[in-house]
């Protein structure tokens, strides 16, 4: 609600590392243009749209709504340990799992170029080193949405 997307540490260390890849040469300006990271961010107002006027869409309504920050788990480890590189490796690897496929559809010749792979494994090293060299916590907002089905009437 407050207009500030999460993940922001994570997303500036992808930025930082895409744009290291230009600087090296590695990827071109336009490759890295056509890059989204498909995250959304929804406020409460956003997910009751579909739903108002009457408070029915489809035959559902919400019958509970919650955000709400989730825990970075991986900080909390950081917390305990105070080892960065773990930090770092845990959040890079999670953006490899759930950003860097949809990242390679940019590349020149697509996710099953032979640039992917190796694309894939450069970004994930230099996301993990810039969240290493400066540690932070994550805001992960997340949220849970019940929705009740109302029967057709006979």
């Amino acid at each position: 609600d407050a207009g500030l997307p999460g993940f922001a540490g994570l997303r500036q260390a992808i930025l930082t590392a895409l744009h290291g890849l230009v600087d090296a040469g590695t990827l071109r300006p336009e490759e890295v243009a056509r890059m989204v990271i498909p995250t959304v961010g929804r406020t409460e107002k956003e997910f009751l749209a579909p739903f108002a006027p009457s408070g029915r869409f489809e035959g559902l309504s919400v019958e509970h709504l919650e955000l709400f920050d989730a825990e970075d788990r991986f900080w909390s480890r950081y917390a305990a340990d105070a080892n960065a590189a773990a930090l770092g490796a845990a959040w890079a690897g999670f953006a490899r799992a759930a950003i860097f496929p949809t990242l390679t559809t940019a590349l020149e010749g697509g996710p099953d170029s032979p640039r992917a792979g190796v694309f894939i494994g450069t970004l994930e090293s230099a996301v993990a080193a810039h969240i290493c060299g400066s540690p932070q916590q994550m805001t992960i907002p997340l949220a849970t949405v019940v929705l009740v089905k109302q029967s057709k009437a006979r």
